[in-house]
This record gives C-alpha cells, structure tokens and sequence, in this order.
C-alpha cells in the first residue's frame, strides 16, 4: 500500500510561528513584571514630591535610593499605560500562537495511504474506491487540495487530498487510485492525473532545448556530409 508521509516543512512553519510568539511574549512579560514597575516606583516617588525644590530634593533622594539622579522620562501614568501594553501583546502573541503550535502536534506522525481499492488516513478515515463520486479538483493545481466526495451507507461524505502537507509524488499516485473509476464529468476544475503523467512522459521524449551556435553548426555539417555521401552513392549506382 502506498504512503504519502507528512510533509515536515509544511508544519514546521507554524512551530516557528509559535517559538517566535513565544519568545516576544517572554520579553513582554519582563517587562510587564520587572522593568516597567521598576521604573513606576522611581516615577512615582518622583511625582510624590513637592514641586517647589523638587529638583534639588530628587537629587537627595536618588542618591539614598540608588536611582537616576536625572528625572523620570515618563510620567506615573505613561507607565502604567506602557505595563498594561505588555499584557495586551502578551494576549495577541498567545492568540496567534496557540493554534499555530497546535497545527503543528496536530500535523506530527500523520499520514495518507492507499491503493487500488481504498484510501485511509491516520484519523482512521477508510473511503473505498468504488465509493467516490466526483472529485473537486479546482485547488488542485495551485494549492494543492482536492475533495473527494464518496457514498457510504447512502450518505455523501468528503475526504481531503492536501499535497502541501503530504508527500506531493506519492499524493500524485494516490490520486490516481482516486480517479480510477470516474469520467471527465466526475471531476471538477482540472484533468486526470494519469493524463498529466502521459503528456510528462512525452514532453521527456521530444528534445525541447534550444542549440547553441556551435551545436548548430555541426548539426549542418553533419547532414551536408550525409547528404553527399548519399548523392556518390547515387551517381555510383
């Protein structure tokens, strides 16, 4: 039986979204933690002194505390602004990353096999090929993805071909198993794949690369040399 394994590439995209969600959240969440109400405390207590003399009094007490003799850039309030900020970008990376690593356990260890008489996939999915009814092929020749609708137990059901995800050569022959028995007006936006799979053999055959000068030039000589060989034999004859 035939195997399309899993396409790794494919998933591996959404682990990178994931990793990069969750490194800019663990930034996020420094600085919501440590670094902005660090720099709360020192506004506040900035703000906390009086205005007249505040300048010569923060001096006195930036020094006690080990803080910036200089005043806060931000004011209490931006700050507190700025740590609800964190969170919120926290949430956004979460709601981005989440079901990005999720498609990406999900995609692990799966797979799509068939042959001359059935199709099945990791999920335990069976669909016989006598079953199918037609094929949606209209996604298939840009992104990949076909559905193929099959009868069971008199109710239609649809199974998804998805070569982007999957081994994209093994898909091929699976489809193929797929189109067995169907006729042009059983599939929808595109042609059989058996017939694909003839015009490429062809295409092999017919050399279709274009000559440079020097190959041409010798081509010429060559057929001058046969043809004058064939009028000698000719007049010897």
């Amino acid at each position: 039986m035939l195997r399309a394994d899993v396409h790794k590439p494919f998933f591996r995209k959404f682990l990178f979204v994931f990793l990069g969600c969750l490194g800019y959240s663990g930034l996020c969440l420094k600085d919501g933690l440590w670094a902005y109400p660090k720099k709360l405390t020192v506004a506040m207590a900035y703000e906390e002194l009086p205005e007249e003399g505040r300048e010569e009094a923060w001096e006195k007490l930036a020094a006690e505390k080990g803080w910036p003799p200089v005043a806060p850039a931000k004011e209490a309030k931006k700050i507190r602004q700025d740590i609800g900020t964190q969170f919120l970008q926290i949430a956004l990376c979460m709601l981005f990353g989440v079901p990005a690593v999720m498609m990406w356990m999900g995609g692990q260890g799966t797979w799509i096999e068939g042959d001359e008489s059935i199709l099945r996939n990791s999920k335990g999915v069976e669909v016989p090929i006598e079953s199918i009814t037609k094929i949606d092929k209209r996604k298939w020749p840009e992104k990949g993805i076909a559905k193929i609708y099959y009868e069971v137990d008199g109710k239609t059901k649809k199974f998804v071909m998805d070569d982007f995800k999957y081994n994209r050569e093994a898909m091929g022959e699976l489809m193929k198993f797929a189109e067995a028995n169907l006729v042009e007006d059983q599939l929808i936006g595109d042609g059989f794949e058996r017939d694909k799979f003839e015009e490429e053999e062809y295409d092999e055959d017919v050399d279709g690369e274009e000559l440079d000068e020097e190959e041409y030039e010798e081509l010429v000589d060559q057929a001058s040399e046969e043809g004058s060989d064939e009028d000698h034999e000719q007049k010897n004859a």
